[in-house]
């Protein structure tokens, strides 16, 4: 397919040209949804072919749903070409009431091999109003109404969606969405990226899976389950363990053996399950109006970590933090992401037992504190813990899948200063040492970089990778002569293996914009450049700041801005774009909110390339 760019408008009189020419190459028609076919399945078109509307109508179509970014003409020779030997005849643009459909026959080496419809449609977004849908804010969507190919094995549908969500990214449309409805469809649309649309049909699936291993007894740790956040966790989920199923004539599947599905087939477990489960309807998303698509973790459960009144380690944080995104145009351009109570055994790659075990038993004996008296605790601070850290593994699984580039790991309470066996500085559980072990246990991912950019060194991080060589962690912080935790001079560089892997930076009070960003030029960028890594982890604190209360850095969102631009640049460099920050420290609500809505910005590629301290 044709590589372009649709950066302006084009010119009306060009439009209208894309029109003729479609007009007189007979391609172009109107068309009625025909409600009574919609009723019925498999019954063929689920239009009719109608006399084109106005040109005034066309225009205005064509206007609200591509943004007059591609002619017309254009545009349907970009649909329709010519793939792995695949080739689109009878192909067609029609012009609906409030939709534009392309509808085609498959063709492979002269013979008719399949069909397929598209509508191109746009729907409100309920994170604006509808003074914004009509002043043309809108939710463009490409549905896939229909596809079927006899050739199920060729790999040409795959090759086909990987280029038209380049096209269709690049044009402006933001999710497909179908119904997955035929047996191998929900198997494979899940293994594409397509999620559930409605959570609550997610959550029935998994809870589905849940019960359908119990009854089998399967060697299946049930918060293996737990961790599931998307219909392509399912499609992959213990591709190890082979389970039956039973296809039917037609083609669908079954879990359990009867007079229709007698043909056994021995499969995966999440795609014996995909295959033989309800239909489901589908999205994925593919335009987030940014170059980067960027995830964001979060949960309403981590407001349930009540610290004592005044603490500054509030609720308030997040919800201010919430608060602004959805007033600043962030709402619709993250890709929003859930975490999950993660599987103690990935958690007891950094904690003991025995310390999981002190921390609950002291949550649930009713104490206000835990280890010392700045860590605050309420009824639920164990569990929201637990869920803090499942965000980071969250945000690790959506990374390296690839669903998102990068992400942000709104997560609380923070975790930079817990040790393997200590809690302190409001931290209970190390969240980024969680997820580094995690991506290291799960996915195989080696050499791991954590810059640690929060106001106060990250002693409990430094003390779990001091002697791990394939971790290198990275500290810019006040000077400890002034400022908690007290550790974190040059002089630290780690131990045995690790010696060489761990830096610390400490400043001076009252250290700048420009002092700072000289420093992690000359020292950061070249380690990173240097350790080459497989993936970066970031301890995002904003309470550097100079609005926070609880240090004497004078940083402004600048340095965050550019600290932010040049880990991502570093991370295309060297992992994919891999980067993976979560929330530390960050007390004055509004300098927190205005620095961490900067760095997310950021992630996103809103800004230009830099690559000096000048920015």
């Amino acid at each position: 397919m044709e590589k372009r760019t649709f950066t302006h408008p084009l010119p009306r009189r060009e439009i209208e040209k894309g029109f003729e020419i479609l007009i007189g190459e007979n391609l172009l028609f109107g068309a009625e949804l025909n409600i009574d076919i919609i009723k019925k399945e498999h019954s063929g078109k689920k239009f009719l072919v109608k006399k084109l509307p106005s040109r005034r109508k066309l225009l205005s179509c064509w206007g609200r749903l591509f943004r007059d970014l591609v002619s017309p003409a254009d545009f349907l020779a970009l649909l329709s070409a010519k793939i792995q030997e695949f080739e689109h005849r009878e192909r067609m643009l029609l012009v609906g009431k409030d939709r534009i459909i392309y509808d085609t026959q498959i063709v492979h080496g002269g013979e008719h091999v399949g069909e397929m419809t598209l509508f191109f449609l746009s729907e409100m977004d309920r994170n604006f109003g509808l003074l914004d849908y009509l002043r043309g804010r809108r939710r463009r969507i490409v549905y896939i109404d229909h596809i079927r190919l006899s050739q199920q094995s060729s790999g040409y549908a795959s090759s086909l969606f990987r280029q038209y969500e380049e096209l269709f990214r690049n044009i402006g449309f933001h999710q497909f969405r179908l119904s997955a409805s035929l047996s191998v469809g929900k198997y494979y649309w899940a293994k594409e990226g397509f999620d559930c649309l409605d959570r609550d049909e997610f959550r029935r699936m998994k809870e589905g899976l849940r019960e359908y291993v119990k009854a089998r007894d399967l060697p299946v740790e049930e918060t293996d389950i737990d961790r599931i956040n998307h219909a392509y966790d399912i499609a992959l989920f213990r591709r190890d363990l082979k389970v039956p199923a039973f296809r039917n004539a037609a083609g669908y599947y079954s879990l359990e053996k009867n007079e229709w599905h007698q043909e056994e087939q021995t499969v995966p477990l999440g795609k014996a399950f995909l295959l033989s489960t309800k239909p489901w309807d589908g999205y994925k998303i593919i335009y987030t109006n940014t170059p980067r698509k960027t995830g964001m973790i979060y949960s309403p459960g981590y407001l349930d970590h009540r610290p004592r009144a005044g603490h500054p380690e509030s609720r308030r944080r997040l919800e201010k933090l919430l608060k602004a995104i959805r007033k600043d145009d962030l709402h619709g351009s993250l890709v929003f992401l859930e975490p999950y109570v993660p599987n103690l055994r990935f958690i007891e790659k950094v904690h003991p037992a025995g310390y999981l075990e002190s921390f609950r038993n002291g949550v649930r004996s009713g104490k206000k504190t835990f280890a010392t008296v700045d860590c605050s605790i309420s009824e639920a601070s164990y569990d929201v813990a637990l869920l803090a850290a499942g965000g980071v593994m969250a945000g690790v699984d959506a990374v390296l899948h690839g669903r998102v580039q990068n992400v942000f790991c709104a997560v609380r309470p923070p975790g930079h200063h817990a040790g393997r066996e200590s809690a302190m500085g409001f931290c209970f559980l190390n969240n980024v040492a969680v997820g580094a072990l995690y991506a290291r246990a799960a996915y195989g991912v080696e050499r791991i970089f954590i810059l640690d950019w929060d106001v106060h060194h990250g002693n409990g991080t430094q003390e779990i990778f001091e002697e791990d060589p394939r971790a290198y962690f990275c500290s810019i912080h006040e000077h400890p002569t002034f400022c908690f935790p007290g550790t974190g001079r040059r002089m630290e560089k780690g131990k045995g293996e690790g010696y060489g892997f761990t830096l610390n930076l400490p400043v001076r009070p009252r250290t700048a914009d420009a002092e700072f960003l000289d420093l992690f030029e000359r020292e950061v960028i070249p380690e990173i450049e240097t350790f080459r890594p497989d993936l970066i982890m970031l301890s995002a604190g904003f309470d550097a700041h100079r609005d926070d209360p609880i240090a004497d850095l004078e940083l402004t969102e600048r340095s965050f801005v550019h600290m932010t631009r040049r880990i991502c640049e570093m991370a295309d460099r060297h992992c994919q774009g891999r980067v993976v920050s979560v929330l530390e420290g960050g007390y004055n609500g509004s300098s927190l909110t205005s620095s961490a809505i900067a760095h997310l910005k950021t992630l996103q590629g809103r800004s230009e390339p830099c690559t000096s301290a000048e920015g």
